[in-house]
């Protein structure tokens, strides 16, 4: 942040050179710069006149104890003492920007050491009274918050330099922010919501407006810090350590009223420094807040809030919630053709409106975990990321550097045997080079600006979930063509793994279950390289057996062990194979003919495990293809969900 003294600031230590040169003295300390403030009628002189402090007498006791010089001195030296005392009156006023002369009195006054404060002690003045006068006075709040730099980040700042991206369409969830900070009391805002929906990025925008001035008055001079819970802890190694260092962020924060405290993940609050003996982190706030002394902005999620906030009733209460929802597609399409700039500025690269449609596109229908707009973002950023890396310039610059090593030893030689006006050519083409090679290296050339296609959407999305490049997989698949049944692998072929919203569903009906196991396991292995789940629905006979697939309900042994579906939350592009599914418990298999046609499959924990991108095999051991439901009376309906349906013999299973 640039600061800057106001005019009287500049005055007064312009002042403070000169008491210097009328006492003759060989520096300029901080006995100079009080008699310049003691000088001027301000506010603060008159509190100081109060206590018997006057120009006069501070004057007449300096010269008592230190004396009037033998010559003068046209050198301006100012001493260590005093340059600590102006640094320490910059960093009191970084909030606003502008130092003052109360910044420069109370620093003298902080600093509790040098000739101006020796001789206010000498002249029994009560140096405890004088300084809580000043540092409790309204019109000396200087924002000294050493404890919050130290531990947190002051948002403010930071949206100043730039580090927030904007945010858009949130307004109706930032003015209900700055209602509940408006409020006399309960003035807490909770924001609830999953990750990835921008709970964060919503006070980042608030900070912003704060910076701006674009919030009503009450708010203009509030300063947000983000405080995380891990610092808090950090070097508490003994008891009562932690207790003190959080207590004193606290007395800050009281101290200072324009202070508002944001902590993301609030629900770390609960335990937090509870050692054996201790209390944690939300029963030392709880009493701040029910007062009403801090101002408190937290956020959280809901699974969060529910297990860890809600269920204590005295901490809750306190905040006031606000809901977070996640973005719907058309503000999704705002929000993205907002940061359309940002991106373009950052990463050099062009994005046009149809391509940022395809990134809303993709990021809803083939990236399966997180939220809006979060997903689309982390895509919209990968994109451009993989643009900048497939378009990477090195080998030219390494190619243009080599050349100007050749050319300038060829000026060189040409200089040595005195043949200018060939070293002048040389020189030319040296100057054009290193002009070619200095646009390279600033990127500053337009043409250089890489355009963002669909094609790189889809390479990071398969980079993403797994899915290998259709080039690779025609290749591998031609190779394999005389080991493989030519059927099965038409129908891989032909499916487009990346743009389809559906599972690829194959039934395979065989005799010879074994056999056409392993042909599935080598296209599995030596074509797709891929996450290959083997279900054997043998095993699956009883429906208790279901805890298996999904995983165990809560309160039940085995609730956090791992289950069959799990892998598939980490690997979106997976091949399973059901084996046997004649033989398998009927309510089963209609419930995952159930989630396959939904698209997705539910665990215990009532989360969405995606089967979109998924390749799906059945073997059926039966002679028909009722798939094991013969009383069903209509067959066909399980039939349509397939898309091939195979009769395989021994004999069209190739070794």
């Amino acid at each position: 942040m640039n600061l800057f003294f106001d005019e009287m600031s500049q005055k007064l230590i312009i002042n403070a050179k000169k008491e210097m040169y009328d006492l003759k003295h060989p520096y300029v300390g901080s006995e100079h710069l009080l008699l310049a403030i003691l000088h001027e009628d301000l506010d603060i002189t008159k509190i100081l006149n109060d206590f018997n402090i006057n120009y006069d007498n501070f004057r007449n006791e300096l010269i008592k104890i230190v004396g009037i010089g033998s010559k003068e001195n046209n050198w301006f030296l100012f001493t260590p003492l005093l340059r600590r005392i102006i640094n320490n009156a910059t960093y009191y006023s970084k909030s606003s920007g502008i130092v003052t002369p109360y910044n420069l009195l109370v620093s003298i006054l902080e600093e509790g050491d040098g000739v101006a404060n020796r001789i206010l002690i000498g002249m029994n003045i009560n140096m405890n009274k004088l300084c809580d006068k000043f540092l409790s006075s309204e019109s000396v709040v200087l924002n000294k918050t050493t404890k919050l730099d130290d531990i947190g980040i002051n948002m403010n700042e930071a949206s100043k330099k730039g580090k927030y991206d904007p945010v858009i369409g949130r307004d109706r969830e930032i003015e209900r922010i700055i209602q509940i900070l408006l409020r006399k009391n309960k003035n807490n805002p909770l924001l609830i919501g999953e990750a990835g929906v921008g709970k964060t990025a919503i006070v980042e925008e608030l900070a912003r407006r704060i910076s701006l001035g674009k919030v009503p008055y009450k708010l203009k001079d509030k300063v947000i810090y983000s405080i995380s819970m891990s610092s808090l802890v950090a070097g508490t190694k003994y008891r009562g350590e932690f207790e003190e260092k959080i207590n004193k962020l606290l007395d800050e924060a009281i101290s200072n009223s324009n202070v508002i405290l944001f902590i993301d993940e609030i629900h770390t609050l609960m335990g937090a420094g509870g050692a054996e003996g201790a209390i944690d982190a939300s029963n030392i706030v709880k009493p701040y807040l029910a007062r009403g002394d801090i101002k408190l902005i937290g956020a959280t999620t809901i699974a969060e809030y529910s297990k860890y906030i809600e269920k204590d009733k005295a901490l809750d209460r306190r905040f006031q919630k606000v809901y977070i929802e996640e973005t719907s597609i058309d503000l999704l399409k705002n929000i993205l053709y907002g940061l359309k700039n940002v991106y373009e500025t950052y990463h050099r690269v062009i994005l046009k409106k149809n391509i940022l449609d395809k990134i809303i596109y993709y990021s809803n229908t083939a990236i399966f975990t997180g939220k809006q707009p979060d997903k689309a973002i982390d895509l919209l950023d990968e994109v451009c990321s993989y643009a900048t890396v497939s378009n990477y310039v090195d080998n030219e610059l390494f190619n243009i550097e080599n050349k100007l090593i050749e050319i300038e030893n060829k000026k060189n030689i040409e200089i040595k045997k005195h043949n200018f006006k060939k070293a002048l050519i040389y020189r030319n083409r040296e100057m054009n080079l290193r002009s070619e090679y200095n646009d390279m290296v600033l990127n500053n050339n337009p043409s250089k600006k890489v355009i963002i296609t669909k094609d790189m959407i889809e390479k990071v999305i398969c980079n993403r979930n797994g899915i290998i490049d259709r080039d690779i997989l025609v290749n591998r698949f031609n190779v394999m063509r005389d080991k493989m049944n030519d059927k099965l692998l038409n129908v891989l072929l032909k499916y487009d793994f990346i743009n389809n919203n559906k599972s690829l569903m194959v039934l395979l009906i065989t005799k010879n279950v074994l056999d056409t196991a392993l042909l599935i396991d080598k296209v599995a292995k030596n074509i797709f390289e891929c996450n290959y789940i083997i279900i054997d629905m043998l095993e699956y006979k009883e429906y208790s057996s279901i805890s298996r697939l999904i995983g165990t309900s809560s309160g039940y042994i085995g609730y956090d062990d791992e289950y069959v579906f799990q892998s598939i939350k980490e690997n979106p592009f997976s091949i399973i194979l059901f084996k046997n599914i004649d033989k398998a418990n009927k309510r089963i298999m209609k419930i995952i003919y159930d989630s396959i046609e939904r698209g997705y499959i539910e665990n215990s924990k009532n989360e969405k495990i995606n089967l979109t991108k998924c390749i799906i095999f059945m073997i059926n051991s039966s002679n028909n293809n009722s798939i094991g439901f013969n009383d069903i009376k209509n067959k066909n309906n399980f039939n349509i969900m397939f898309d091939e349906i195979i009769n395989f013999d021994l004999e069209n299973i190739k070794n």
